[in-house]
């Protein structure tokens, strides 16, 4: 994905990107797998490339197994989601290490943040608490290989997926986002 991102080949990136999004529903990633197969889907029109029906017929199952795991309204959702992304956004979503879809605990869905930090990717933690640290995205960019404009869509995600409605508040949350990097659930001080 580097590679592609690199070379700028949407074509080998949409190719990977199924084959990615086949190996998260095997992970039972539903979310994430439909975000991936809709970032595919993008690419491949983008660059217009029609798989082959027997290419077509390999991911066929993955398919079937992931929109089987989610609502239709959640798999929708995550699919618009990843035809959305940017190339860059793609090619950063698919470096990420895959998001637990599992469900979460009832203690956790009783935060104070709404939504709990666990609802976030690994990504989109570290990008909340070097931005609770106070970095610009500028610095957010720089210390962690990435865009600034990958870092501001981060921070956009962040405020929705969490309800805030500035950087401010972010940072105000940000000891229970931190607590939540090494995978330990604790409730807002």
């Amino acid at each position: 994905m580097k590679l592609c991102r690199e070379l700028g080949n949407k074509l080998i990136a949409a190719e990977s990107l199924d084959g990615l999004a086949c190996i998260a529903v095997a992970k039972g990633e539903a979310e994430r797998a439909a975000r991936m197969f809709g970032a595919a889907r993008a690419l491949h029109e983008t660059v217009g490339y029609q798989q082959p029906a027997d290419e077509s017929a390999l991911r066929e199952p993955y398919l079937t197994d992931a929109r089987t795991q989610l609502d239709e309204a959640a798999w929708e959702a995550a699919f618009t989601e990843g035809r959305t992304m940017t190339f860059e956004e793609i090619i950063e979503y698919a470096l990420v290490e895959g998001e637990s879809t599992i469900p979460s605990s009832p203690m956790q869905e009783e935060s104070p943040l709404g939504k709990l930090p666990s609802a976030l990717t690994r990504r989109e933690k570290e990008v909340a608490s070097l931005a609770a640290q106070g970095l610009t995205n500028r610095q957010i960019a720089v210390q962690l290989s990435i865009s600034e404009h990958t870092v501001a869509n981060h921070i956009a995600k962040i405020l929705r997926k969490l309800q805030l409605s500035s950087r401010t508040q972010i940072a105000a949350r940000g000891s229970a986002i931190r607590s939540t990097e090494d995978g330990i659930e604790r409730s807002q001080p």
